[in-house]
């Protein structure tokens, strides 16, 4: 089995096998695509020790977002090494976004290693385990931050982002998450917090623009919509930009209705949201709330459509319940790069993951590809400037490396070969451009997605010029 992963991998990074050959002697980086698997494993599938992963729960009660030990940023990174800690739920109902983002993370690092690191460092995987709970999260990152010492992170999600932030920021800590679309996040970003998944503001106008317009959807340009977000703070950071862009569009909101998340039943909500008449409903919540939800309309005789999230456009939310349901309802899902689709990446990720860790990659799986090859490419670049690793010369280079004014490159091997002959360089990912703005924020695509047979099939693609 290892020898098939390790050929795998080997295929993996193909476009840049003559770079890291030549770099190994030197020693002196999927919401995506359909989402299909997400929520289905909450175990990561890898050999980690080759990957050089520990794995720690960070659980604990601590609160608050005090710094603790460690402010100096300049002096964390460790000789021999780089760290990259990954700040995820691997435990309770959210397990599967760490399940998801870590296998991804130690295949990257262990085609890194096996190449000859990163000018000669090893790439360390340490995984802290946020609960999808801000107490938590706020213990496995102090860990993170002031005892494993790691150099960049890749998370946290939207669920605990604000009980992190202030300790990330005072430590100066690069920061690139593939899974924190939080409205949150809209203005704080940019010097040490970037993200390779677009914010929910652009979402949330990705999908008021296809309900409103036919040729994204194939079904009706929606005149009456209601709104229906669950009561958590990922969920609520939906609510401003589909309500207003909606109305923008030209549209009419018929109610907007929170909803306590976790209850039995929702008949006296379907029933509220009935009564206003919506020829369409955005759902905002979990798959099993939402699948709650659909089922009580469903026996109300609610004859409209569904518009769901990212969250709900997976495989797993469809078996939750019939498909006489759910046929014909509307997803959101990132699209894929057309430049990283036409040349054969996206199909040849997906294959290689999926000799690597035994299944397809599943939501946030692209997203996390491209964060660690830029946190990767950062690090590289910081030490070929200065000859020392710090926290500080990480962040100042994320923006660089993905600038578009340099070579364009697509994975860590041409990026470093690139960086070695002097050139500045332009990392394209598998989800497209990541022209990182003020805030640290990308714009993406959407693809658009109907259910259909127990199935989600792409129905269009939404620019993100349209929105």
């Amino acid at each position: 089995m290892a020898g098939n992963r390790l050929s795998g991998r080997r295929r993996f990074l193909a476009l840049g096998t003559a770079a890291f050959a030549g770099l190994a002697g030197c020693a002196g980086s999927g919401g995506s695509g359909s989402g299909s698997d997400a929520g289905s494993e909450g175990g990561s599938g890898t050999d980690s020790d080759s990957a050089g992963s520990t794995a720690d729960s960070g659980s604990g009660s601590g609160s608050g977002s005090g710094s603790g030990a460690g402010s100096d940023s300049g002096s964390m990174a460790s000789e021999g090494r780089v760290s990259v800690g990954v700040l995820l739920p691997f435990t309770g109902e959210y397990d599967w976004v760490g399940g998801n983002v870590l296998p991804v993370v130690e295949m990257l690092a262990e085609g890194i290693n096996e190449a000859g690191g990163i000018d000669g460092r090893r790439l360390e995987v340490v995984q802290a385990d946020t609960e999808a709970t801000v107490d938590a999260s706020v213990s496995a990152a102090q860990k993170l931050v002031n005892v494993d010492a790691v150099d960049f992170i890749v998370g946290p999600t939207s669920l605990t982002f604000t009980g992190v932030i202030d300790l990330i920021r005072e430590n100066g800590v690069p920061v690139i998450t593939p899974t924190a679309g939080t409205t949150e996040l809209d203005s704080v970003g940019g010097e040490y917090i970037f993200r390779t998944v677009p914010s929910d503001s652009l979402g949330g106008r990705a999908i008021s623009r296809a309900a409103r317009n036919r040729e994204f959807n194939t079904l009706s340009s929606y005149e009456r919509m209601g709104l229906m977000v669950g009561n958590a703070p990922a969920l609520q950071s939906f609510k401003a930009p589909i309500s207003s862009s909606f109305e923008e569009f030209g549209g009419t909101l018929t109610t907007v209705l929170d909803y306590a998340t976790g209850k039995s039943s929702y008949q006296s909500e379907v029933s509220k949201l009935l009564s206003s008449d919506p020829e369409l409903v955005t759902l905002v919540g979990t798959p099993e709330d939402s699948a709650k939800i659909l089922r009580a309309a469903f026996q109300a005789g609610y004859e409209g459509n569904w518009f769901v999230t990212q969250d709900q456009t997976n495989a797993d939310f469809l078996e939750l319940t019939d498909e006489r349901v759910t046929d014909g309802i509307l997803g959101l899902v990132e699209a894929d790069s057309p430049a990283a689709v036409e040349a054969g990446r996206v199909e040849e990720f997906a294959a290689d993951f999926e000799e690597y860790a035994g299944r397809e990659p599943g939501i946030f799986a692209k997203n996390t590809f491209d964060a660690v090859n830029i946190g990767a490419l950062a690090a590289r670049a910081a030490l070929a400037a200065a000859g020392e690793l710090t926290r500080d010369g990480i962040a100042a280079r994320i923006r660089p490396v993905a600038t578009p004014d340099g070579e364009t490159v697509t994975n860590y091997a041409t990026g470093a070969e690139a960086l070695d002959s002097g050139s500045e360089i332009n990392y394209e990912g598998l989800v497209g451009p990541c022209d990182f703005d003020e805030n640290g924020d990308i714009s993406s695509p959407f693809a658009i997605m109907k259910a259909s047979g127990g199935s989600w099939e792409q129905v269009a693609t939404l620019p993100a010029s349209e929105l």
